[in-house]
């Protein structure tokens, strides 16, 4: 088996329709977990994350919900149509759906994704940025426990989650609170390393995967035309 490169049998397993990245993770993420996509500005969590539900929608006729607690809807479609992705057709198909919530309340916030979920029949599912919800509690221990309520409620619905996370550049936790690493199911880290002293490359590492011999590799990724290509077999450096 190539270095860097786990089982890449998809059976059972959800695709995330990002070429290179299946590879790395057995042949896609297990159905109905949920992965924290975490990383620093301009390393592509949310070019990552679209792709995810994009592909779900297009090729495996799995309806997705993108649940935006900071970008306007219309935004987000045309940072999508920029990959000459068919969004339109997607959404007039209601195989896409793409909504910004009230943020009043955590518990309205929680409720309204499980209603979407189930009404829409939602098989994947995206919340961007979780940062955001840490607004709501006092303390990094009610985070936790908020996260872990959410995980149980989306995975009795069957949907398998990304939920993203900001973090500082060269911070040395993995999530904005440096708690929801541990309630997750997966931890996808994006990030730059220097190539040289005037170049930077776009990086991606799977920290966490669970149920998964999944590589520990930190391998180079890039976003072209199409979206993120990511190199299992290559090196960063």
């Amino acid at each position: 088996m190539p270095v860097g490169v786990a089982d890449v049998s998809s059976a059972g397993r959800v695709e995330t329709g990002i070429p290179g990245f299946d590879m790395m993770i057995g042949g896609g993420m297990v159905p109905a977990s949920f992965n924290l996509l975490s990383g620093s500005a301009g390393t592509g969590k949310s070019t990552f994350a679209l792709q995810f539900l994009y592909y779900g929608a297009k090729e495996k006729d799995e309806p997705g919900i993108y649940i935006s607690l900071e970008r306007e809807p219309s935004e987000i479609i045309e940072h999508m149509k920029k990959f000459g992705w068919k969004v339109d057709k997607l959404i007039e198909e209601n195989k896409l759906r793409i909504i910004k919530p009230d943020l009043a309340k955590f518990e309205t916030l929680k409720n309204t994704i499980a209603d979407e979920v189930d009404h829409f029949g939602a098989k994947r599912l995206v919340i961007n940025p979780f940062s955001l919800i840490t607004a709501y509690f006092a303390n990094v221990y009610d985070v936790r426990r908020a996260l872990s309520d959410l995980r149980g409620q989306v995975n009795k619905l069957g949907c398998t989650t990304i939920v993203v996370s900001d973090i500082k550049e060269d911070e040395k936790i993995l999530s904005s609170t440096g708690y929801e690493e541990f309630v997750v199911s997966g931890v996808i880290l994006l990030g730059f390393s220097k190539k040289d002293p005037s170049t930077f490359v776009r990086t991606i590492l799977v920290r966490k995967m669970e149920e998964t011999n999944h590589s520990l590799k930190l391998v180079p990724m890039e976003i072209g035309s199409e979206g993120i290509t990511v190199y299992p077999n290559a090196e960063v450096f």
